[in-house]
């Protein structure tokens, strides 16, 4: 009996200590990513680089051709979110021995300054070791040694003994002792990356933003063509992912795709640095600098940020999407509430919040972003919003399996 409750006591111990490491491991990844952003970038943004305008054609079109060469090499990395969920829900598990291509050119696209997030990195890689853990805990049930505390800290999994381990769901008694136990490991692993972000604070633009709001009579009718703007660039932004996904197996290889694309994200950068990046710490600042640029030019700055987001995509420049949209989607709406009358930060966010749950389709998730982005005073619009679009959409599925 006291063996057993040993073993069960390292065992616990086991999975706390890996899903606090887990945690910083992603907050570290994450803040790397910044400071390889700002390694790469710094001089060239703040006008003091030798090369002057020459720079962003150096950096993209060299770093184009190694991004192309590994593409060639390797194959299409990093794995989108979507691909991630996909494996976990058709196999089971994630495939995590191949986490550092997900890691090597996640990293190298996100420093050369290609229009797309480290969400789709981070979900790799954080997948992965939590696949890994979960593999550890089920490889030591299914697994025998004499001596179970260091054979788990130190022994290296046998992939016969793994195949025979029991599903993670069997290493507990009940559903609800599963939940409980993963809600725990999840809460540890954020424990672990809050102290990573409190230790190396990176300003960024998630938080609570409070903004006094003046709702003006007008906006009680122009909700309606900002929302009809907001879908129509959003259904423009899948549009685009759609087409360009059909030139993902364009003739031209991938050395000559990736330095292509260099080429072009350096020539678009002419137009503004913003079509670069992921816009993720822009996109508060952006807001408010976007009221002194015209109308043309931000639509512009917009179509700019699509296009690039998913042809860079296709052609082997792979990240997330989430942030450019909500970029673009910005822009977007800066620039259709600066032409319809009332508060324009309400008409601006009833832009956006159609824009991102038409490309998302994930009402709740485009809520909670726009929740830590924008003014809580903001948040009854878009919540009201985001389930509008979404009901909407599903409104002619509904009509057509009620017939």
């Amino acid at each position: 009996m006291k063996k057993q409750w040993k073993r069960q006591l390292n065992f616990g111990t086991y999975a706390i200590v890996w899903s606090f490491v887990i945690g910083v491991a992603t907050a570290s990844y994450l803040n790397f990513v910044n400071w390889l952003i700002e390694l790469v970038w710094h001089s060239y943004l703040h006008g003091d680089n030798a090369f002057g305008r020459w720079y962003p054609f150096l950096v993209c079109g060299f770093g184009g051709c190694l991004v192309g060469w590994l593409n060639r090499r390797w194959g299409n990395y990093p794995w989108t979110i979507e691909q991630v969920l996909s494996k976990v829900r058709l196999h089971g598990e994630l495939d995590y021995h191949q986490w550092w291509k997900s890691l090597v050119l996640g990293l190298l696209v996100l420093g050369l300054g290609g229009s797309v997030g480290p969400e789709a990195s981070t979900a790799v890689l954080t997948g992965s070791m939590i696949n890994w853990l979960g593999d550890r805990l089920r490889w030591e049930k299914a697994s025998s040694s004499i001596q179970p505390a260091r054979h788990l800290w130190s022994g290296r999994m046998d992939p016969v003994q793994l195949k025979q381990a029991p599903r993670f769901s069997a290493l507990f008694h009940s559903k609800a002792e599963r939940l409980a136990t993963v809600t725990a490991l999840t809460i540890v692993g954020i424990v672990g990356a809050g102290i990573i972000f409190k230790l190396f604070p990176e300003e960024g633009a998630f938080g609570i933003h409070h903004q006094a709001i003046q709702w003006a009579p007008a906006n009680l009718w122009t909700w309606l063509p900002a929302m009809v703007v907001g879908v129509a660039f959003g259904c423009f932004f899948v549009y685009l992912e759609n087409s360009f996904a059909k030139l993902i197996n364009i003739r031209l290889g991938p050395i000559a795709q990736g330095i292509i694309f260099g080429l072009t994200l350096a020539l678009a950068s002419l137009v503004s640095p913003d079509v670069m990046f992921s816009g993720e710490f822009r996109i508060v600042p952006f807001s408010n600098e976007a009221l002194k640029l015209s109308v043309a030019f931000l639509i512009l700055l917009a179509l700019l940020k699509a296009v690039l987001t998913n042809l860079g995509f296709v052609m082997g420049w792979r990240g997330g999407t989430i942030f450019p949209a909500i970029f673009s989607s910005v822009a977007v709406g800066v620039a259709c509430a600066m032409l319809l009358p009332g508060n324009l930060r309400v008409n601006a966010i009833v832009v956006v919040t159609a824009s991102l749950t038409r490309i998302l389709g994930k009402p709740v998730l485009v809520i909670v972003l726009l929740f830590f982005l924008v003014a809580v005073e903001l948040s009854p619009v878009i919540i009201v919003i985001a389930l509008l679009v979404s009901g909407l959409a599903k409104l002619p599925a509904v009509l057509n399996k009620s017939k």
